[in-house]
């Protein structure tokens, strides 16, 4: 049962859409008079991401094969919108497009009578680029995709990534839509619950530019495949495809039914990957083994009156998932994932009103104990280290959307309300032996207490198109976050990795668990087309969002969250909340023979959550560092700026050079702050002392400021595209090389370690035999000079011991329609 404090959050919340519901169904009759019927309502021409209008994406459904896959395209940054607000969600139409890829020899071209300012706020990547490229989750397909411009991505295994939006802080950033949170902040990420190839598209808002995501910095909103519609009554489809990946023995199948007619639609798919472990470019073998089965279903169905209910299902189930470069591997993990979405059309007052909720659990068991890894982990062995890790992670809310205005009114306008409850829970058993006295310590828990946030908000979007070359867009919202510890007090009276167990309250130095947050947010943009060809764009947005429940009850679990590996963290109850105000400025440039376009930024962070050294534990007799302790910590000012650009030549042309570019700098200019945090321990709580610089019990001197941790180099891609001249379109292929500039600016008081830069060359092809639309073959080498190289944000000690990325690895795959 909730406690009496959040519970009356809860009711509050709850009663905020019941209000919304009870005002629709009283509308509902008045609406029916004047709501066209399914199949008589006059066509509304939007633009979709072929330039092209819904009413041409339902002419394509009239007996003609939808295409589950692309080919290699043109660079697709700036994809015009699917709506005219590039803030705003599409307005329904009777009959949805079906959720899958379509025409996929179609390049992006605006519409004529409106501009596409979406990269000045966001990029936008397609579920179509997953299988030529053999991504594995949608993080791989944001590492891989080159419209991902903002997005850094830390591969953990090949089937799990974490997106580093603008390098964001691990585990901060959340996934939209159904509002994905990482159970574990090393193990488990926001985007490796998706299968790419079940992905419409994913949207990356680079900065707080959106207000119906919640409250944050950085927003990623993810739309899966939904199901289809077929205008010429019922019809059913399917595809069946495979990849293999040398290096890793990596196996994937998928097989995927969808069927449907004009009013009601449904689709369900199931993949199975496994893999072994990998080979680097010197040849060594890392551990990274894996087995992964997702099953996704969607039903949708279409009502007279404007009425559209969508449902869909995920199931995710993973077994022996090794992580390489950290502790602990997961032995099996399960994800359950469920999603109702209700519109509404032409109601009395309204024209779109839509409402969404959604229950997501992820639950996994895990342990320290893979031989195979101690290598790089050899002050586990010097412990005599057992550890065993089980987590329970919920998520679950609802956002409810009325929508007025549209392309024909040349503005629209939002206003909504939501609300979004996290619930995690982390136990994390240890036994060993203490270095020095050779103290056995037995089960020791170093836990995540059972805690909770509720985040009820209000929020509104508006945008409006003005003097034929200007476009305005503004939002804002409202939230109250309230954090509390609900587990059983008497499991907290002996907790911690200290010799002897201390108390939860003597880990955290407080017994003030509970936290309540105000927070607002806002935002504007201005656009305006300055020629036929030159789009500028400025934004500006101010941010707050509350602590994360790691970042707030988190005592001392081995969570490796920065370079140098083994780290136990330890949050801090009386963290403040963050606040971020940032500026991004844009100019994009479309022609038919150059697509190119540079997007600026500076952002400051007030109170901005970082890490502080509390402590350094070094192994005798080399004195070697093994271990860092960790602890959240507000810091008053950290700076964040950066530039992403993009280059295309020729987009439609036969042979197309491309390149795109993207650095982050980040600071921390008050490293020093106005206190020290000592670690607490039996009879010794933690503290804050006064006058010390942030650090100083670790024995590690820094300066006044130094750079953020874990902020990714610079990095440049470049390539060449060669296509088939044909209209058809039957072959493509692409040549590309990863640049990485080596990264000398790092936290030296967290001892992050200076790295050297790499190049990295991949070639990648996809095949149409005997001039088929039903059957795709891909085919390509990634890193195929067979480089020996690690990324900035990968593992690696002091004394350079580290995890390498794979080396030379080729692929080949299949996808048939029918």
């Amino acid at each position: 049962m909730l406690p009496i404090r959040l519970r009356k959050v809860c009711v509050a919340s709850i009663a905020l859409m019941a209000g919304g519901l009870l005002v629709l169904l009283a509308t509902q009759s008045i609406a029916q008079e004047h709501s066209p019927v399914v199949g008589e309502a006059e066509p509304i021409e939007l633009p979709n991401s072929s330039g092209e209008g819904v009413e041409s994406d339902r002419a394509k459904q009239d007996g003609t094969l939808v295409q589950p896959v692309s080919l290699l395209q043109p660079t697709p940054i700036v994809l015009p919108r699917a709506s005219a607000m590039p803030s705003a969600a599409p307005t329904p139409s009777p009959q949805p497009a079906p959720a899958v890829a379509s025409s996929p020899s179609a390049s992006p071209v605006l519409p004529s009578n409106l501009f596409s300012s979406s990269f000045a706020t966001q990029d936008k990547v397609s579920g179509a680029e997953a299988f030529p490229k053999a991504t594995t989750d949608l993080g791989d397909l944001l590492r891989e995709s080159s419209s991902a411009l903002s997005a850094d991505v830390q591969s953990r295994t090949p089937i799990v990534h974490d997106p580093r939006i603008r390098s964001s802080r691990v585990g901060a950033l959340a996934a939209s839509g159904s509002h994905w949170v990482p159970a574990r902040a090393d193990l488990d990420t926001v985007l490796s619950k998706f299968d790419s190839r079940q992905i419409q598209s994913t949207t990356i808002i680079p900065g707080p530019f959106a207000a119906r995501y919640g409250p944050g910095f950085q927003f990623v909103d993810v739309e899966l495949l939904n199901s289809p519609r077929f205008a010429d009554g019922y019809q059913w489809n399917g595809s069946s495809d495979f990849d293999f990946s040398a290096n890793g023995n990596q196996w994937f199948g998928q097989q995927s039914l969808w069927t449907g007619a004009e009013n009601w639609g449904a689709r369900v798919n199931y993949g199975h990957r496994t893999g072994d472990d990998y080979r680097s470019g010197n040849g060594q073998k890392i551990p990274s083994g894996y087995e992964s089965r997702e099953t996704t279903l969607a039903l949708g169905r279409d009502w007279e009156g404007g009425h559209s209910l969508e449902l869909s299902l995920l199931r995710l189930d993973q077994t022996d998932v090794v992580f390489p470069g950290y502790v602990f591997d997961i032995d099996y993990l399960v994800t359950d994932g469920y999603e109702a979405t209700h519109t509404k059309t032409d109601g009395s007052w309204f024209d779109t009103v839509t409402t969404n909720t959604w229950y997501n659990n992820t639950r996994f068991a895990g342990d320290a104990q893979n031989p195979a890894k101690r290598q790089y982990f050899p002050f586990l062995d010097d412990i005599n280290y057992r550890g065993f890790t089980d987590v329970n992670s919920m998520s679950t809310g609802y956002r409810q959307m009325f929508e007025w205005g549209g392309l024909r009114d040349g503005y629209q306008f939002t206003l909504g309300h939501d609300t979004r409850v996290v619930r995690q829970e982390l136990n994390e058993i240890s036994s060993g032996t203490s270095l020095g006295l050779p103290i056995p310590f037995n089960d020791r828990n170093s836990p995540i207490p059972d805690s909770m946030i509720v985040n009820p908000g209000l929020f509104f979007e508006y945008e409006e198109a003005f003097l034929e070359n200007y476009r305005f867009s503004a939002g804002g919202r409202l939230d109250y976050a309230g954090a509390e510890i609900v587990d059983d007090a008497a499991k907290l009276e002996e907790v911690g990795l200290g010799t002897f167990p201390a108390t939860y309250a003597e880990i955290m130095g407080t017994d003030q668990y509970d936290q309540d947050f105000a927070l607002y947010s806002l935002y504007a943009s201005l656009s305006r087309q300055m020629n036929e060809n030159l789009t500028s764009t400025i934004s500006v947005g101010y941010a707050e969002r509350a602590p994360t429940l790691t970042e707030l009850y988190a005592a001392q679990p081995f969570m490796l969250v920065l370079q140098n590996g083994l780290n136990n963290v330890t949050g801090d109850p009386l963290l403040k909340k963050e606040k971020m105000l940032q500026m991004d400025l844009a100019l994009n440039y479309r022609s038919d023979r150059v697509r190119t376009g540079i997007r600026g930024f500076y952002a400051w962070g007030f109170d901005y959550i970082t890490f502080e050294n509390t402590s350094v534990t070094y192994v005798p007799p080399a004195g070697e560092v093994g271990q860092v302790s960790l602890r959240y910590v507000n810091t008053d000012l950290a700076t964040l700026s950066g530039f992403e650009t993009y280059f295309e030549a020729n987009p439609e042309s036969v042979l197309t050079p491309f390149a795109n570019m993207r650095y982050v700098a980040g600071r921390d200019r008050t490293r020093n702050g106005n206190f020290a945090t000592s670690n607490g321990s039996f009879g010794n709580p933690s503290q804050q002392v006064d006058g010390a610089p942030r650090g100083a019990f670790s024995g590690i001197s820094g300066s006044d400021a130094e750079p953020l941790p874990s902020i990714s180099p610079l990095e440049t891609r470049l390539g060449l595209r060669l296509r088939d001249p044909s209209r058809d379109e039957c072959w493509t292929l692409e040549l590309s090389a990863r640049v990485v500039d080596n990264q000398d600016r790092i936290a030296t008081s967290l001892l992050e370690t200076a790295t050297p830069g790499f190049t990295t060359w991949d070639i990648r092809s996809t095949f149409r035999p005997f001039d088929s639309d039903y059957l795709t073959v891909v085919m390509g080498m990634e890193n195929f000079t067979n480089k020996q190289y690690r990324e900035h944000l990968d593992f690696r000690t002091q004394s350079g011991i580290g995890i390498s990325q794979p080396g030379a690895n080729f692929y080949v795959g299949a996808g048939l329609t029918y």
